[in-house]
């Protein structure tokens, strides 16, 4: 008698367990999705690993940078946004002429502003979901984020290789950072 009642309430206890671990997944589910750790776009001293800067960014939020170019002595802007992966895409290019380095492949489209070529709809992203670059001290080179305007010809930016990505931190790097 005892084996029989055992044996009926057997699948009870299954589908109880199988319920609260369902319920329990997606729980730990949403909560992971509402409560995610921040994203930042990040500032890194490639030769040491050191963060120079770093702010918490959005998908679809822009950044973008602006130098003389070391050949044609004139200005370039970069622009680019961030999409919901997380992955940096180059969005527009703004130049002058279109000489050596410079961009010149006909893509997205293309218009003129205030003197400059702008490719714009580029939607192109980075390889390897970050660039580098070695802001040299000669010419001003700043980068510029929200109300940040950074002057990476200046220390300790200036000379020195660089890498600009954008980073999902850890929950234990999310929680430390606060």
């Amino acid at each position: 008698m005892r084996s029989a009642l055992f044996q009926k309430q057997l699948p009870l206890g299954i589908f109880i367990i199988t319920l609260t671990t369902v319920l329990l997944c997606l729980l730990l589910t949403v909560f992971l999705h509402v409560f995610s750790p921040d994203t930042v776009l990040v500032i890194e001293d490639v030769k040491s690993g050191q963060i120079l800067w770093q702010e918490d960014i959005q998908a679809g939020e822009w950044f973008y940078h602006e130098y003389l170019h070391s050949v044609e002595k004139s200005p370039v802007i970069e622009k680019f946004k961030v999409n919901r992966a997380g992955e940096i895409l180059t969005m527009e290019s703004w130049t002058k002429s279109f000489g050596a380095g410079l961009p010149y492949e006909q893509q997205g489209t293309v218009e003129m502003v205030d003197g400059f070529y702008v490719l714009k709809d580029l939607h192109r992203p980075i390889h390897g979901g970050a660039f580098l670059m070695q802001p040299s001290n000669k010419y001003p080179h700043t980068f510029h984020f929200r109300d940040h305007r950074i002057m990476l010809s200046e220390e300790p930016y200036a000379s020195t290789r660089i890498k600009i990505e954008v980073r999902h931190l850890t929950w234990l790097e999310a929680i430390l950072e606060h």
